[in-house]
């Protein structure tokens, strides 16, 4: 599809973080968007904010006529704007087959994984606008530098993207570059298999001239131009001499020393070596734009803090990724109780890793949990945020409704509170900290 003859665009789903970004873009384009999201969220506030309308109702009288029609897979297929559309001549085009389209047009960087794919992108973004520009770049979480999840430029010659394998849209890109942060089964729903989902990833991987994979899943990929990162002495991108300096990870990644970053965790460590790794290949030196990386929203972001209590919002949803928080949370609080509240995302995801969820949450002192989100499926019998909580080994452990968590949250212990999850939790950190203020009697 020849992108400069859009003059409008209609996309349902716009409030999410991959859509939200594409209506940016063509925005930015001088294109007239609109769009439908079942709720009001920040996101959509925000496209508002910005003159781009969106609507709430579930039926057709909020589509507007447009030249593309994009939706994602989120939204179920039986609603009615699908039909609708389809009656009038119209036809829908996925978000990844659009973000194909744009990719097409530069040299592109696609970063994937099962965790760790957004912060690395984000970084990466800053890295590449901040030391060569003429980059666009589509992350999925809003960057604290730049308020939103998209980097513009009038005239790109490089678009960095997030490749999800969600539904296997990573499979329509054909990267100069991709990187591979990590691979753990995840989106079975989807796959069926782990072993399948590697298959995929495997396939991504081929597309592209370069591979630049973490240590721990690099004996996966049989790739021609593959280099790996990580603290091996064998690895091309050698990670050594964390410590935390100041509220600060500092690092060494081969010759270059004393690299700064603002995000607490190992594991942000590897991303921001991942994206250095990119740079190098690239030929681009961005090594000093590194410590001016502010992070990203919803990635361990300190969105309260005083000498007594912390809360970090993060959109961990995955064993792995809840495991990261807590140990991050511990290194960088060393001798403090941390409390996890968790929002448990997907019916299939909690059954498929309930032992896994189990072990990541154990590592807490105290747990919180909410009902499961159930997002585009239906509740499955048997499985309950109830039997997850049964199954910890805590003392203080508790399954509460949204309505009563602030009053949950404030009678903990722990001086450090991580609220998780992938769900709409995001909307009960305000509150939970408006409390916090009030109490503790600060601004």
């Amino acid at each position: 599809m020849n992108l400069n003859a859009i003059h409008s665009v209609y996309l349902l789903g716009i409030g999410g973080i991959g859509m939200s970004a594409l209506a940016r873009y063509f925005k930015a384009k001088g294109v007239r968007v609109s769009g439908y999201d079942k709720t009001p969220s920040q996101l959509t506030d925000e496209l508002e904010a910005e003159g781009i309308p969106v609507y709430f109702e579930d039926d057709i009288a909020s589509v507007s006529e447009a030249d593309l029609f994009i939706y994602t897979p989120a939204i179920p297929a039986a609603h009615p704007a699908f039909q609708f559309v389809g009656e009038n001549g119209g036809k829908w085009f996925k978000r990844s087959e659009v973000l194909q389209w744009i990719t097409e047009q530069t040299t592109t960087v696609a970063v994937a994984g099962t965790h760790g794919k957004t912060t690395t992108t984000a970084i990466l973004a800053h890295l590449l606008h901040q030391s060569r520009g003429n980059v666009a770049a589509f992350v999925g979480g809003v960057m604290t530098n730049y308020q939103t999840n998209l980097i513009s430029c009038e005239n790109p010659t490089l678009t960095v993207v997030e490749a999800d394998e969600y539904d296997r849209s990573f499979l329509r890109l054909t990267p100069e570059v991709a990187v591979i942060t990590s691979l753990d089964p995840d989106h079975l729903d989807i796959y069926g298999t782990f072993e399948a989902m590697k298959d995929d990833y495997r396939t991504f991987a081929s597309r592209a001239k370069t591979l630049i994979v973490h240590e721990s899943v690099s004996n996966e990929f049989n790739h021609p131009n593959k280099r790996v990162y990580g603290f091996g002495d064998d690895t091309d991108y050698r990670i050594a001499d964390i410590t935390v300096v100041d509220g600060r990870f500092v690092f060494s990644l081969n010759a270059n020393s004393n690299l700064s970053l603002q995000l607490a965790g190992k594991h942000n460590v590897e991303n921001a070596s991942a994206a250095l790794a990119v740079c190098d290949v690239l030929g681009v030196e961005a090594h000093s734009a590194l410590k001016s990386f502010k992070g990203v929203r919803r990635r361990f972001e300190r969105v309260f803090e005083t000498e007594d209590k912390v809360v970090v919002d993060d959109y961990a949803h995955h064993p792995k990724e809840i495991e990261a928080a807590v140990n991050a949370a511990k290194t960088l609080y060393s001798g403090k109780k941390v409390a996890v509240v968790f929002q448990p995302h997907l019916f299939t995801r909690t059954r498929d890793l309930e032992d896994d969820f189990v072990a990541s949450l154990s590592l807490a002192d105290e747990v919180i949990l909410l009902p499961i989100y159930p997002a585009r499926e239906e509740p499955i019998e048997g499985v309950t945020s109830a039997n997850l909580l049964n199954k910890l080994p805590l003392k203080t452990k508790q399954l509460v409704e949204k309505s009563h968590l602030v009053n949950a949250v404030l009678s903990l212990t722990a001086e450090i509170v991580l609220m998780l999850g992938a769900g709409d939790i995001d909307r009960l950190v305000q509150p939970l900290v408006n409390e916090l203020k009030r109490t503790a009697n600060v601004e």
